[in-house]
């Protein structure tokens, strides 16, 4: 849109070319005719301009209906996250207490296995009593050993108390060894599907970041669409003012000049070799100005004006239009009639009043073969002429409050290039002077 907008003021401007080489900044560059058919174009380049602004914001809704739904999604895998967490958190705490309940229990095998190992003991002393009383003493042997009934009797007794003992103890040892297994196996199960679940938990927190990352992507790509549409927006709103406000033969006129003065600037700046700082003092003395002229600083570039830094070149909120727009220079406040040099040596290519720019002067460079631009806009006063050579300090106007404006301050542009409209090829003045 941008490119096409500027081939059609392209146009218009080789057919006005001819007739501006050998005319002065004010004369009329075609007839009436012509500037009507000129008008009608820039009005239908307007419609086709306002056309595509709206198309442009149809598809800015788009992407903000589809970021909505995304971020919706996201916060809804946020929340399943905490709730994963949270469970990853449960198990974690399950297994630490079957852990302790294992450690305990082992704890208890050493202890019963203790018993069991002295029992064992026991039966092997009595095991050996017997045999050191000769090996062949039994139970039955105990009885028919008896002396009388009553003898008999205890030693049955005896004999009957020592079995059951003897059974008990190793029905205990099979019991307890038994019931420890089954617990230790049980336990172990249970630890291992715990292990499990939290694999499972962990892995479906993996896989829901994993989802949430891909999200984020896609909404950093359409979050850079919707960046990229925004600037294409507000380019085509600027070139739309810039169409309605600057009329077509004064568009034209100065294409056409600033063609015809890069020569004469590529010359003198082949040529001429600038004696800055007593060019300054005479023309400081001449202009009787209260306010000193800014000191010339070393370089191709010096500072244009004194004042206070009050705005610098990007988007802004525009004061006088109340909404966002792009600011393509730089703003220095001071009072009326502060002098205004040339940031550089040059030929001045556009002196007299200009749209929403009031004032304005262009002061066109060749600095190490390339050719840049420089605008001094809402001047009180213009103290050159197109065509004249200036040196980089010479004082060229005055501060002032003309065109558009909300209070007295020069309005700063470099263009690297020839000017071809507000937009076209402007840079930061702010990469080549020290405010």
């Amino acid at each position: 849109m941008r490119k096409q907008s500027k081939w059609t003021l392209r146009v218009l401007a080789i057919a006005t070319s001819g007739a501006l080489l050998f005319t002065g900044p004010s004369a009329l560059a075609n007839s009436l005719n012509d500037l009507k058919g000129q008008q009608k174009e820039l009005e239908q380049k307007k419609e086709s301009i306002n056309s595509n602004i709206k198309e442009t914001e149809g598809i800015i809704n788009q992407n903000e209906s589809k970021i909505d739904q995304i971020m919706a999604q996201i916060q809804a895998l946020d929340t399943e996250i905490l709730d994963t967490e949270k469970n990853i958190s449960n198990v974690l705490n399950e297994i630490k207490l079957t852990t302790d309940e294992i450690e305990k229990l082992k704890a208890s095998i050493v202890e019963l296995e203790r018993k069991i190992e002295e029992r064992d003991k026991l039966l092997k002393e009595r095991i050996r009593a017997v045999q050191v009383s000769g090996g062949s003493v039994s139970y039955l042997d105990v009885l028919l050993g008896a002396n009388s009934f009553v003898d008999f009797i205890d030693r049955f007794s005896a004999v009957n108390t020592l079995m059951e003992a003897d059974r008990t103890i190793l029905k205990e040892q099979a019991d307890d060894k038994k019931q420890l297994e089954e617990e230790r196996a049980s336990l172990e199960k249970k630890l291992e599907e715990q292990e499990e679940s939290k694999n499972k938990l962990v892995n479906l927190k993996a896989s829901l970041d994993k989802q949430k990352a891909s999200k984020g992507t896609l909404v950093d790509q359409l979050e850079a669409e919707q960046s990229k549409l925004l600037e294409q927006k507000q380019v085509m709103e600027t070139e739309y003012e810039e169409i309605s406000e600057l009329s077509a033969d004064v568009q034209n006129k100065i294409v056409a000049e600033q063609k015809r003065i890069a020569e004469i600037a590529r010359k003198a700046a082949e040529e001429k070799k600038r004696k800055a700082a007593e060019e300054r003092k005479r023309q400081q003395s001449a202009s009787g100005s209260s306010v000193a002229i800014p000191e010339v600083s070393s370089g191709e570039w010096t500072k244009p004006t004194s004042g206070r830094f009050t705005s610098g070149y990007g988007y802004r909120m525009h004061p006088i239009y109340g909404k966002g727009k792009m600011h393509y220079g730089v703003d220095l406040a001071n009072s009326t009639g502060t002098p205004v040099v040339s940031a550089a040596d040059g030929v001045v290519s556009y002196a007299s009043p200009l749209s929403t720019y009031g004032n304005l002067i262009m002061v066109t460079h060749s600095i190490d073969g390339q050719i840049y631009t420089s605008l001094y806009a809402h001047l009180s006063s213009i103290k050159v002429s197109v065509g004249q050579e200036v040196s980089k300090g010479q004082l060229i106007g005055g501060m002032g409050a003309t065109g558009n404006v909300t209070g007295t301050h020069l309005h700063f542009e470099i263009h690297k290039g020839n000017w071809e409209g507000m937009t076209a090829n402007s840079v930061n003045p702010l990469r080549y002077i020290s405010l």
